[in-house]
């Protein structure tokens, strides 16, 4: 079964309340109806059938017939699947909602960075399906801070980030931490990460999130440490410097880090625009200490030099 399937599956069948039973049922149907029918099998298996046509089979073949529900997971796998992995995909949908109905106890086995990115993404897509796009900066916003904050505090570092505690342990107390304090969307999604990571993934895991959240919003989150708070304006003109810097439409997060000095360092994705005083006092101290080289290009003073030497990518707020 394909994490992204997983996870977007566990976010819908969380939710499902007394609906379960008959989603169980309904899934355990097509289950059944795939298994029998190889023309069937045939057609949502093959990767030789383009993606619109599959997609249209089990739209015109379910719908009216099954839930809403379960349409919308059975077309999911399709979307975001494999053909070739769409059995296994079914199957393990059906399982997860059986398992769910029959009140299982649930066996929680961390997985890797990048298995729980994919899965992560799955679930998010699920969360975010219905949410308004007015309030996905909220959800963003309420995810980067709790990430801070899990950071910054020592006690609760060592709680999420370390084997101590079990999964589900934890998984309590970050919903215990945000209820009330987050939206219900980033509680959900923070939560289940904790239950499902490696401890020593899960702050990489919650920046993980909220990027995905902000691509949600086709935007793109600028980590902003800063050596003085930035009032609104301030903010508002970095962000702009830094979507122009980009070519991406920028949200700033912005946190105080008095140690660069002045100015700010900022990362956007891959891209690391390091305006700090610290970081022009280490270049000058590079430049002043530097072996003289023979034939080398030195400017007069006050004149900028016309050597090789990069310079420090520069956006002003």
């Amino acid at each position: 079964m394909l994490e992204r399937v997983r996870g977007y599956a566990d976010a819908v069948i969380e939710v499902s309340g007394a609906e379960i039973s008959r989603i169980a049922s309904e899934l355990e149907s097509f289950r059944s109806l795939l298994a029998g029918s190889d023309d069937l099998e045939s057609v949502l298996t093959s990767a030789y059938i383009p993606l619109a046509s599959r997609r249209a089979v089990v739209d015109e073949l379910l719908s009216g017939k099954l839930s809403p529900v379960v349409v919308d997971l059975l077309r999911y796998a399709v979307q975001d699947g494999a053909a070739a992995d769409y059995q296994a995909d079914v199957d393990g949908v059906t399982s997860a909602a059986v398992a769910r109905r029959d009140g299982r106890e649930l066996v929680v086995e961390a997985i890797g960075r990048l298995a729980m990115t994919e899965r992560l993404d799955g679930y998010a897509g699920a969360v975010l399906a219905h949410v308004d796009r007015g309030h996905l900066s909220d959800i963003e916003d309420d995810l980067f801070r709790f990430g801070h904050i899990a950071a910054a505090n020592e006690e609760l570092r060592v709680a999420l980030t370390t084997p101590d505690l079990a999964p589900i342990a934890r998984a309590a107390i970050v919903r215990d931490l945000l209820s009330g304090k987050a939206s219900p969307e980033a509680t959900r999604m923070a939560a289940y990460a904790a239950l499902w990571a490696r401890p020593r993934d899960y702050l990489v895991l919650v920046e993980a999130l909220t990027e995905r959240v902000a691509r949600e919003a086709d935007r793109r989150v600028a980590d902003v440490r800063s050596a003085i708070e930035l009032n609104e304006a301030e903010r508002q003109r970095l962000a702009a410097a830094l979507t122009r810097y980009t070519g991406h439409q920028v949200d700033v997060r912005v946190t105080t880090q008095q140690d660069l000095l002045g100015g700010f360092v900022a990362s956007v994705g891959d891209i690391v625009v390091d305006a700090s005083l610290r970081h022009r006092l280490e270049e000058a101290r590079e430049l002043l200490f530097a072996p003289n080289v023979s034939g080398a290009n030195v400017a007069p003073a006050g004149q900028p030099g016309t050597g090789e030497r990069g310079t420090g990518a520069r956006v002003e707020p």
